[in-house]
């Protein structure tokens, strides 16, 4: 149930979530330290793709440097696994409504996973090539689509807070 929108948040906001310093003094422009490699302030394309292909590859499964569909469906991020649960804590089955509950939220789950990828699917080969990904990773985090990323728009955001700007509609990044 929940293993698909962490995927689907993974693969938006993974390579940002990836780049963040860990030490005090950059903690809050960590994303920004990292990429910013010129020194001005914001992250253009070109400095975003120089660490991107840790966060495709993290998603393709099969190692081919391209991401399906399937690979995105079920894709397994490292949150926990369901033998790390507590023993102490006995397991109860669902009830048929926290059944079909659970099966309505995948469904909608996979739905926006696979309008999610047909948006990075730019030229509709089926396949999103690592050019592909970051440039809708880019415009996914370039909230206010100036072609830059800023400290703010790198930082997470908080799950149900959307921010200003879509991912949809904007303009190609410049290299």
């Amino acid at each position: 149930m929940n293993k698909l929108s962490r995927v689907i948040a993974f693969s938006v906001f993974g390579l940002s979530g990836s780049i963040f310093a860990a030490d005090d003094d950059s903690r809050r422009n960590g994303g920004l330290t990292n990429l910013d490699t010129d020194g001005d302030g914001a992250v253009n394309f070109e400095e975003f793709q120089q660490r991107g292909a840790q966060s495709l590859s993290r998603l393709d499964s099969d190692e081919n440097g391209v991401l399906t569909l399937d690979e995105l469906l079920n894709a397994r991020p490292d949150f926990g696994r369901p033998g790390d649960r507590n023993p102490d804590r006995p397991e109860r089955e669902p009830s048929e409504e926290q059944i079909a509950r659970m099966e309505q939220r995948k469904a909608e789950m996979a739905a926006r996973a696979t309008e999610r990828f047909q948006e990075m699917d730019v030229n509709g080969d089926d396949i999103v090539s690592l050019d592909e990904y970051q440039e809708a990773n880019f415009l996914a985090l370039d909230r206010d689509n100036n072609g830059l990323l800023s400290a703010e728009e790198l930082r997470p955001r908080r799950p149900g807070r959307r921010g200003q700007g879509s991912p949809r509609g904007g303009r190609r990044p410049q290299a």
